[in-house]
């Protein structure tokens, strides 16, 4: 007798929430509250969140899972009204789609002493598409004011049982309360990791379940078969994860931080294997350099790299003759930036069009332009290999997954060094990425499925380098001439401005940046000539920079060039400070004093030196006669400082700005 099993009724009882928040249920303390218990500054905070996450089965579609969710959130002022909307990713896969439904919302205000509701309408529920992988769900509460408490509870069905969001604790508002259930079925084995610096007690324990079912029977008789459905019923076990905390704080972001999600408090969970009833133990845990592989054997990535017809001929014709190996792959990567633009679409992988229409249109996403500047190094006999990246933007891949890179860029092997490049950026130049991708470690792929570690992050400071000649006149204001020359990432994201806006506009933005200033000339140079520090030169009259108290002038040696304000405010920070690559800074600066003023104090020079020669600022200022010369630097020699650093760097800073405001005195003769 055959049969198959499908799902009739969903008869197992759990255990749920024991302090279970009742939707719709508000106490009057909740909306009359008027500043958070724990943090006075809260502009809003959740004072409630539960998710529980569990499967289900049938019988057309097999397994699915499904999360029921409900947020209680306190507006306290209207700095909080972004909390007004909650977006709730949903996922696309072939043809496997997210779907939410049961979605529900109250909001309540106190009015004249009364709580009074407002029940959210379907208008308020809309659904959009991100890209093709991805939709999303806004839900926005009506009637929210200063003082309101939001209930929404909806639930999402998914298909994609493989794959489940990370479970969040921390958000930029405090959390009173949060609920977490996962209930998971023994056919399914997840790894499960931590995440974020608040540590975040789970609780493990199995359940038995048991589900109805029936099955279709098949039964011969003679030459008839007869085919009917019986029921039964299947037991098995589930493991539960459960979480239970209160009062976690809000997660804060300051200057200098990478994607904060790297830092929140949150648990993942990640499939590693299935083990179906009859069916053998299936294993999809990976390793990084397992993962690397799996990607690389995707037809929408190996299989795209191998294709080199569609390109030959161009190829062919623009290197012939051509024996150097960086000549060439100056050519081809110089080729493939004008040929090709970035759709802006990120991904390790091509689309269903793949490289060949690709290239034919002169449009791409990063994979396909990026793979085809791979193929083409490959063709004209470069050691060329991708290597695969997660951006700045998807987060620190801490554990080995597929989802973990999202990003591919392109690496030539010279003895033992990596250069890398990126044609998706018009401006960039080999080893001169553009800051989404400067994210850590990649993972360079090759074609026999080996695979190393590349460090994403410069080793050499990128460099900036103001020249400036200044006279001072006897009414205060000042004029002069500046000469800047940016360096590898500083001109990288320079270009990038130059070319996204007009002139004017730039220079307005200059102007107001630099206060009061009025910009008479203006010339570019090496804007085009990638391989050459950019370099503005300007001239220019302000009006801002000096202070006149009776016969004397008061003026900051640094004019507008001088560090106005510490990045670094918060008391105590939890996560490292990244600087997104090592830098320096230096000004040089020539002024000259009014006649008939003589300079009657000027600032001390001074040295301040961080730990390990990590960083160094110097002030160097002396005067001779009419003249002041100034020489500062500032040089940080790591992108990335550990949280333990912070006290330092937040020092360092403080006594870099507090020198850099300092004043010199010019009194009359």
């Amino acid at each position: 007798m055959k049969f198959k099993l499908f799902l009739l009724l969903l008869a197992s009882v759990h255990v749920i929430f024991a302090n279970e928040v009742k939707f719709g249920k508000v106490s009057k303390e909740e909306v009359s509250e008027t500043v958070h218990p724990i943090e006075a500054d809260a502009a809003a905070a959740i004072l409630y969140k539960k998710e529980w996450v569990y499967y289900e089965y049938n019988y057309e579609n097999g397994w699915s899972m499904t999360k029921e969710a409900h947020y209680r959130v306190k507006i306290y002022n209207k700095q909080g009204f972004d909390w007004a909307t909650l977006q709730v990713p949903l996922y696309v896969s072939g043809g496997d789609e997210e779907r939410i439904s049961g979605v529900k919302g109250v909001t309540f205000n106190l009015v004249d002493g009364k709580v009074v509701s407002e029940k959210l309408k379907k208008d308020g529920i809309f659904i959009e598409e991100v890209n093709k992988y991805r939709r999303k769900a806004s839900i926005t509460m009506p009637e929210v004011k200063e003082g309101s408490v939001l209930d929404i509870e909806y639930k999402v069905s998914s298909p994609l049982f493989w794959y489940m969001d990370d479970f969040w604790f921390q958000y930029d508002i405090p959390v009173n309360v949060v609920d977490i259930r996962l209930d998971i079925p023994q056919y399914f084995i997840f790894k499960k990791y931590s995440k974020g610096f608040y540590p975040i007690d789970v609780r493990e324990s199995r359940e038995n379940r048991s589900i109805n079912v029936s099955y279709r029977s098949q039964d011969q008789s003679g030459y008839m078969a007869r085919t009917s459905r019986k029921s039964g019923s299947l037991d098995f076990y589930e493991t539960v994860y459960q979480v239970n905390t209160q009062n976690l704080p809000s997660l804060k972001e300051e200057a200098f931080t990478n994607n904060i999600d790297n830092y929140r408090a949150a648990i993942k969970f990640e499939l590693a294997a299935t083990q179906f009833p009859n069916s053998p133990y299936k294993n999809y845990s990976l390793s990084w350099e397992g993962v690397a592989k799996s990607i690389y054997d995707f037809n929408s990535f190996g299989t795209e790299l191998d294709k080199t017809r569609y390109f030959e001929e161009d190829i062919d014709n623009l290197i012939a003759g051509k024996t150097d190996n960086m000549e060439k792959a100056m050519l081809i990567f110089e080729f493939v930036k004008s040929k090709m633009t970035w759709d802006d679409y990120s991904g390790a992988t091509c689309s269903e069009d793949g490289v060949k229409k690709a290239y034919k249109e002169g449009s791409g996403n990063v994979a396909e332009i990026n793979l085809m500047l791979t193929s083409m190094f490959r063709y004209a006999g470069l050691n060329a290999n991708p290597v695969l990246v997660s951006t700045r933007s998807n987060g620190i891949p801490l554990f080995p997954t597929t989802d973990g890179f999202n990003y591919v860029v392109s690496g030539i092997e010279v003895q033992d060094d990596v250069i890398l490049f990126d044609a998706t950026e018009k401006n960039s130049y080999p080893d001169v990425l553009p800051n989404r991708v400067l994210n850590w470690m990649g993972r360079l792929v090759r074609k026999d499925g080996s695979s190393s570690q590349v460090n994403l992050i410069p080793d050499q400071p990128s460099r900036e380098i103001h020249y400036l000649n200044a006279k001072i006149n006897e009414d205060g204001s000042v004029e002069g001439k500046s000469r800047t020359q940016y360096f590898n990432q500083f001109a990288l994201s320079t270009r990038g401005k130059l070319s996204k806006t007009d002139e004017e506009t730039y220079l307005e933005e200059m102007e107001n940046t630099h206060g009061e200033m009025e910009i008479s000339s203006y010339a570019l140079q090496n804007e085009k000539e990638l391989s050459k520090p950019l370099i503005e030169t300007c001239e220019f009259a302000n009006e801002g920079q000096c202070e006149i108290m009776g016969d004397k002038i008061y003026v900051k040696p640094m004019l507008f060039l001088a560090e106005t304000q510490n990045p670094f405010k918060m008391e105590k920070r939890e996560y490292p400070v990244d600087f997104i690559f090592p830098r320096q800074k230096k000004c040089m600066i020539g002024l000259t004093i009014p006649e008939g003023y003589k300079i009657e104090s000027l600032p001390e020079s001074s040295v301040v030196q961080l730990p390990e020669k990590l960083g160094t600022f110097s002030y160097q200022i002396v005067a001779q006669g009419s003249q002041v010369n100034v020489n500062v630097s500032m040089q940080l020699a790591s992108a990335i400082f550990p949280a333990n650093y912070y006290d330092i760097l937040k020092e360092y800073y403080k006594k870099m700005v507090e020198k850099e405001a300092e004043k010199m005195v010019l009194s009359k003769i």
